[in-house]
């Protein structure tokens, strides 16, 4: 992975918001939720294109593994090593997937141009420095006529601050045999900055009664379309398509973002 000077300045943004990935690895999937649904979804809309697909921010690669066994090739990465470790002892031996270790901002991978690249995490790229710096490696990474789509949530005017206090989070349902896990978290919008902090504290009960417990806090960033605009252009991106998200089910923001590579 290259560390260019933007790169490098990037790569110390993003990692300041992004929390305590490294613990939450092992529990990653602790909701109970069926994902299918996103990533059939993810499939449908990546088939328009090709078979060739990028999917930074992965943390396990879920969704990539997903692709993989139904024929896609899926080069999958993320900047935190738990994550990829953990991601490798469920889906490495799976044919067509490759996973990564690597910043969003500054990545260099030796691969066939990609046709098709998705990601709900741009939130966690805290500066339009950064923006620009992934975009151009995702440019830098895609076909012309390749597609980029990014679920965030944009900055609109005329927004209020406001704070959600504590609550308390349960999964849908227990997933791990003798522990039961649960979260508490809070989280304040600041409209001056398009920021948003949320903090949380993640729980899990062994069977013996001992109780684990990590914080993990981090920010994310919101950004107009003006700005949108003008990082996709620099980047190589054009016929821009803004919208909602069309998944139902799901994190990630409520819009939608759809640009081609020129």
């Amino acid at each position: 992975m290259a560390q260019g000077e933007n790169g490098a300045a990037g790569q110390r943004c993003f990692m300041n918001s992004t929390g305590n990935y490294a613990q939450h690895a092992r529990f990653w999937d602790w909701s109970g939720h069926d994902n299918t649904e996103a990533k059939e979804y993810w499939l449908r809309c990546a088939a328009k294109y090709g078979r060739n697909v990028l999917i930074p921010m992965c943390a396990w690669g879920e969704a990539g593994a997903y692709m993989a066994e139904r024929g896609f090739t899926v080069t999958a990465f993320d900047i935190t090593p738990e994550m990829i470790a953990e991601g490798k002892k469920r889906y490495g031996d799976i044919p067509g997937l490759t996973l990564y270790e690597g910043d969003v901002t500054d990545f260099k991978f030796g691969i066939p141009p990609v046709d098709f690249c998705f990601s709900m995490d741009f939130g966690h790229l805290l500066t339009v420095g950064a923006l620009r710096s992934a975009l151009a490696c995702i440019a830098g990474h895609m076909r012309a006529g390749g597609c980029l789509v990014i679920e965030t949530s944009f900055r609109k005017h005329g927004a209020k601050s406001d704070y959600t206090p504590p609550k308390t989070f349960h999964p849908l349902r227990q997933v791990y045999p003798g522990i039961k896990v649960w979260k508490t978290g809070d989280t304040r919008n600041d409209a001056k900055t398009g920021r948003c902090r949320i903090s949380q504290t993640f729980y899990a009960e062994h069977a013996d009664g001992h109780i684990e417990s990590f914080d993990h806090a981090f920010y994310l960033q919101s950004y107009t379309k003006r700005q949108w605009r003008a990082a996709l252009k620099q980047a190589g991106f054009g016929a821009v398509k803004y919208g909602r998200r069309e998944l139902k089910t799901g994190y990630g923001g409520g819009d939608r973002i759809e640009a081609v590579r020129v």
